[in-house]
């Protein structure tokens, strides 16, 4: 088979609009100069600069990548969060177990990195989700963001999906989703 390459298949981002909560852009990709045999298809060999100077192109302000710490090894882009940093992007490394939904270490750094990105996309700018494949971590992340900003759940669910299908992989990501309360904002009375 032949490899997949940054070249060949560009680094893709969907873009997802906020309105009317937020006028920024929440975008969904898959991990940037991802390297390594592949779920489906042909292996990856993309490289890391060429994506990120997409990224940067596309116009990302914050950057949410979702990959544990293990999976920037496998996927061979253990310098991410620094490519990142370089290009001028605020990155929050906010790990979730593949197939999973987040945990409560996830929760702990949602209250600064979700803050900072909900805030962003309050003043327009845009926010770059990522996983390793783009569809159930990021997609789960992605609906966050817009029930953080004040979206319904199933109506927030229905348009990450509308834009990128197959998002949010798992009955236990929907399932997290659809009881899903916002953290960032302060309760009524409280």
């Amino acid at each position: 088979m032949t490899a997949r390459t940054s070249t060949t298949d560009p680094l893709r981002i969907v873009e997802i609009a906020c309105e009317p909560w937020a006028s920024g852009i929440v975008g969904i990709t898959f991990c940037p100069g991802k390297r390594g045999d592949s779920v489906f298809g042909s292996p990856w060999q993309r490289d890391l600069d060429i994506d990120l100077d997409a990224v940067t192109a596309w116009g990302a302000d914050v950057a949410l990548t979702l990959v544990e710490q293990h999976e920037l090894r496998l996927l061979q882009v253990p310098t991410l969060g620094e490519g990142f940093r370089k290009r001028g992007i605020d990155w929050y490394h906010l790990p979730i177990v593949d197939l999973s939904t987040p945990d409560q270490a996830f929760h702990r750094l949602w209250l600064s990195a979700g803050a900072v990105a909900v805030r962003s996309l309050r003043k327009g700018k845009k926010v770059l989700v990522h996983c390793r494949g783009g569809r159930g971590r990021a997609g789960t992340v992605a609906v966050a963001l817009l029930i953080e900003l004040g979206e319904n759940p199933q109506r927030a669910l229905q348009k990450v999906r509308a834009a990128r299908p197959g998002a949010v992989e798992t009955e236990g990501q929907e399932r997290y989703l659809a009881t899903y309360t916002r953290l960032l904002e302060p309760k009524e009375g409280g």
